[in-house]
């Protein structure tokens, strides 16, 4: 009776360590409803949804990646459409899913961008840093006015640097164009303490000013082309919330984006597939359904009574044969060509050849390549380097390269520079 109770006791411990690694946990629940169409807080989007609904402007949630995009399902015609976007998000954009934006951005369509930089919502009360998502959208750079950075509220900068909680900054329009027309202040709000934020253009493409803050007199809105399309930043998400967006001129303001934006049998699309309404597989459902207790329920049952039966457990025979190395490496290279891509592989072998020079060598450590050194080398043959420049470019562009030429490659530079 004693080792049956053993028994027990130790197959209730692997229940709960199988519960504890494999099975999801109860998430606590979030700070503040993320900003959607349907969101009825004052932070959501219902009020501006319900105006295009109203003013029979065509308009559609996405739910859908951005790779989508271009399906007619989506944007009935490749030109003329808007796209409003809010960061930071909360589900991650794949690579992917930029260049299919890019693309249809740069067909002639527009992409207006809430980004909370200099105001900070409940919802973006814990979130990650959101620059490297809002840098590749919008070939812009960001630089905090002071040390305080947006993923710390705690930070040192001075007081002035800082947008205090609660406030409500006022913009200004800063010139007289078409987005403009009509609109003479715009309301803004802050639930939490933001620090302030400095953008810079990223590439040649001209970045036009459309709005400043009247404390500060710094511009906090941009307009800028992309291809045949444009992109409008707004450093305020706050701009087109329940809340805001009756107040002062946001609405106007929103109704010219339209009208400046849409041509006949163009369509406004408003994203939610990036703050959580995704319309992909939902695993807390799927670990909701009473189906799946009910199953897990029986197989426990069943185990357990299998476990406590009377038939006595054999022990294993001992495995007297050798360890085979070669094996073990076969599974090895299984398992990681499994989980790895072969650019991830690729970028990973380039990054390694790279810092084994610097480290050799004495090179300073950077970002970029040593090719300059490696061009300076007389060992290293013209057409070797070129060949490294072309996969190297092909890999930190994402493209899939061979690694079998990569190493070959690497392996002929190495041997000649030792």
């Amino acid at each position: 009776m004693k080792e049956r109770l053993i028994t027990l006791g130790l197959a209730a411990c692997a229940l709960l360590l199988f519960w504890m690694l494999f099975l999801p946990k109860p998430a606590a629940p979030p700070n503040a409803p993320p900003p959607l169409t349907t969101g009825a807080d004052d932070e959501g989007y219902m009020g501006m949804f319900g105006w295009l609904a109203v003013t029979k402007v065509p308009s559609l949630v996405l739910h859908q990646r951005f790779d989508r995009l271009s399906d007619k399902a989506v944007s009935p015609r490749p030109t003329g459409n808007l796209l409003i976007v809010t960061l930071p998000f909360k589900v991650v954009v794949h690579p992917e899913e930029f260049q299919a934006l890019d693309r249809w951005v740069d067909a002639g369509n527009t992409l207006l961008v809430l980004a909370s930089l200099d105001d900070t919502p409940l919802w973006d009360a814990v979130s990650d840093n959101f620059l490297p998502d809002l840098t590749r959208i919008t070939r812009m750079t960001f630089n905090a006015k002071g040390p305080a950075s947006k993923t710390s509220t705690q930070g040192t900068a001075a007081s002035s640097l800082l947008t205090p909680a609660g406030s409500e900054i006022e913009l200004q329009p800063s010139g007289r164009i078409a987005v403009l027309h009509g609109v003479a202040r715009l309301a803004t709000l802050s639930r939490l303490p933001s620090t302030q934020w400095q953008a810079g253009a990223q590439t040649f493409a001209p970045v036009l000013e459309l709005a400043r803050r009247r404390d500060t007199a710094e511009p906090v809105m941009w307009l800028k082309s992309n291809g045949h399309g444009a992109i409008i930043l707004s450093a305020y998400a706050s701009l087109f919330s329940n809340n805001v967006i009756g107040k002062a001129d946001n609405a106007q303001l929103l109704a010219n984006i339209t009208a400046w934006s849409l041509q006949p049998g163009g369509r406004i699309i408003i994203d939610d597939a990036h703050q959580g309404a995704l319309d992909e597989y939902d695993a807390a459902k799927f670990y909701a359904d009473p189906r799946l207790h009910r199953t897990l329920l029986w197989l426990v049952a069943l185990w357990l009574a299998w476990v406590l039966g009377a038939q006595a457990l054999r022990a294993a025979a001992p495995n007297r044969s050798g360890l085979d190395e070669s094996a073990t490496l076969r599974m090895t290279a299984r398992f990681f060509a499994g989980v790895l891509r072969p650019v991830a592989s690729a970028q990973w072998l380039l990054d390694e050849f790279f810092e084994r020079l610097r480290r050799r060598h004495g090179l300073l450590h950077g970002a970029r390549p040593p090719w300059e050194w490696l061009q300076a080398h007389a060992g290293v043959v013209g057409t070797d380097l070129e060949e490294l420049r072309d996969l190297y470019e092909r890999t930190q562009s994402g493209h899939r390269v061979s690694l079998v030429r990569l190493q070959r490659t690497i392996s002929q530079i190495s041997g000649k520079i030792s």
